[in-house]
């Protein structure tokens, strides 16, 4: 005949496998997740530097110009015959090149007056953008000669036909001055890249994407 477990043997029992138990019941304990730590974003820039309006440049004519061979309103190539300068710091090399206009060309006239011809500095390419200029405005006025036109037509009756004005002309290598038309701001060349997050001690970073850690 089997004895009955007294209240003793039942109360061990039941304290022994009573973890086991609640562990089955409740699952595995849950991990604290690791905290992901993301790159810092990158600090603002504030070494720029920035070229005032007005500025005061130096411009080279790259193309023959006249009044008897250049029209209103065409084009012609130009360039920085010197750097530009700010702070102390060179932001634009001389040899940048540019483009400038034809604001108003005038022949020679057969009365004596002479030829006109007023050019304009327009841009600077620089950076892929352009550097606007303005007040460059180089006047060549040629000879005037209707005071001998006007003696000749003392001489043989007739008014002026037989004296001509003298033509203008620009020389490639001929430099006249400029200035800037609006604030230029420059980029920073020391700009740099995010800097990822270092983790404080004791904790680990996972790359984001991966689920490495590193």
């Amino acid at each position: 005949m089997r004895k009955t477990a007294g209240p003793g043997r039942a109360l061990a029992l039941a304290l022994l496998f009573a973890p086991a138990a609640a562990w089955c019941q409740d699952g595995p304990a849950p991990v604290a997740p690791v905290p992901v730590l993301a790159a810092a974003p990158a600090a603002p820039d504030c070494a720029c530097l920035t070229i005032p309006a007005l500025t005061p440049v130096s411009i080279e004519i790259l193309a023959p110009l006249g009044s008897k061979t250049s029209k209103s309103g065409e084009t012609f190539a130009l360039r920085l015959a010197a750097p530009i300068v700010i702070n102390g710091k060179e932001v634009v090399p001389a040899g940048t090149t540019g483009m400038g206009e034809v604001v108003h060309a005038k022949k020679a006239g057969g009365s004596g007056a002479p030829g006109e011809l007023v050019l304009a500095a327009r841009y600077l390419d620089f950076d892929g953008r352009r550097i606007k200029l303005r007040s460059m405005h180089l006047l060549a006025v040629g000879k005037d000669n209707r005071g001998a036109a006007m003696a000749a037509s003392v001489a043989v009756g007739l008014f002026g036909l037989l004296v001509e004005g003298g033509d203008s002309s620009v020389a490639p290598g001929q430099q006249a001055q400029a200035k800037t038309a609006e604030a230029f701001a420059l980029p920073s060349p020391t700009s740099s890249g995010p800097v990822p997050a270092i983790p404080p001690a004791g904790e680990q970073a996972i790359q984001p994407g991966t689920g490495e850690v590193k």
